[in-house]
């Protein structure tokens, strides 16, 4: 089914925070609280404040901090070069079954649409020389801009004067990426500096916020904050953060994302590809909990009868969490075409097992044809 599929249709993925497990922390119920929180009217300002500091400050040691190893290139720690190397595989595997893809008509690129701000797919990418476009053009100073994707990348031969395409992809991060930097109206690619100047802020004060687990709710901020009579010093520390051109993990995100042109035209390029006669979405990673990413996807798959959605689940609890967010949406799939897929019972589809069990079966399937 799914080499049928990738023979005959425009190629899409939609990567979430799983994939790069284990070495980063998934968003787990950081959307929850922190929508909980703007919606909270019993507390004071400056306890509003704390209990946010303490949210984002948790998702900035767990996710922002540790990209400064992915972005090292002579990075020692294991942990992360064993998920970096995975990420290699999967996208030099895709690579070589675009090359191989009979199917004449179509053009050799993939969308990787992500939610994720890490930065291992421009990593991979880079590492295993692959043509990709990220929306940046420029080399001293490159600049977003939505016109820099969906490039054909054509190779000449030097003897001949052949030309053939080259496979190409393209890197589509929808929530932003800890790559860029606003600068005005302009959004440029950017070292990661700041981020060693948030965690010195963030070290001075992490032992004053409060402390919680991944299935603590809002009431447990509230008990907690109550014990306390003043706030420390947050505000050096969210200043910082908000520097970081990511769009935090909360319902509100698509109120702040509209507002700023490129999120909310990531967005639309998503809505428009899955519009696509033939096409194919891949999700892996991603619980489908963002309800505007759902929206989306559950509309297109309702307006498009040929497109087709597989939604790999990490394990049988994740396929009945992400089954239950399908239900969330209220939007019942009339057309049969989204289909999610769970792992054998002993087994969990972390990215080193759809490499093992899906992606590298199916590129020998694809080459053994030929």
């Amino acid at each position: 089914m799914l080499k049928n599929f990738i023979q005959d249709c425009h190629l899409n993925f939609l990567i979430g925070s799983g994939l790069s497990m284990p070495y980063l922390a998934t968003v787990g119920n950081t959307e929850a609280l922190l929508t909980a929180l703007s919606k909270n009217e019993s507390l004071e300002k400056w306890q509003v404040e704390i209990i946010r500091c303490s949210i984002l400050g948790k998702f900035f040691e767990d996710v922002v901090y540790k990209n400064l190893e992915v972005a090292k290139y002579r990075s020692t720690d294991t942990s992360m070069r064993d998920v970096l190397a995975q990420y290699n595989t999967f996208l030099s595997t895709l690579n070589r079954i675009l090359i191989l893809r009979k199917n004449t008509l179509l053009s050799k690129q993939v969308n990787l649409f992500t939610t994720n701000v890490d930065l291992f797919l421009e990593r991979a990418l880079d590492e295993a020389q692959l043509e990709f476009s990220d929306g940046f053009s420029g080399r001293m100073r490159p600049i977003f801009s939505l016109t820099n994707f969906k490039k054909s990348f054509m190779k000449r031969s030097s003897h001949y004067d052949n030309v053939s395409e080259m496979p190409g992809f393209n890197l589509l991060k929808v929530h932003g990426s800890l790559s860029w930097k606003t600068e005005g109206e302009t959004v440029v690619y950017f070292d990661q500096s700041v981020i060693e100047k948030a965690k010195t802020k963030w070290d001075a004060i992490k032992g004053r916020c409060i402390q919680f687990g991944n299935t603590d709710g809002l009431t447990h901020f509230e008990a907690e904050v109550s014990k306390l009579t003043t706030a420390p010093d947050y505000e050096a520390f969210l200043e910082m953060y908000s520097e970081l051109a990511i769009v935090n993990p909360t319902k509100e995100k698509f109120q702040e994302t509209i507002l700023n042109l490129n999120h909310y035209e990531l967005l639309r390029i998503f809505s428009n590809e899955l519009e696509k006669e033939n096409s194919l979405l891949i999700i892996l990673g991603f619980s489908l909990a963002d309800e505007h990413l759902r929206e989306i996807i559950l509309r297109s798959a309702n307006s498009n009868p040929t497109l087709k959605i597989l939604v790999y689940c990490y394990n049988d609890a994740a396929k009945a969490e992400i089954e239950a967010n399908i239900e969330k949406g209220n939007v019942p799939v009339r057309n049969n075409n989204l289909l999610t897929i769970g792992p054998n019972s002993d087994s969990t589809f972390d990215l080193a097992t759809l490499n093992n069990e899906v992606f590298t079966p199916l590129l020998n399937k694809i080459g053994s044809e030929l």
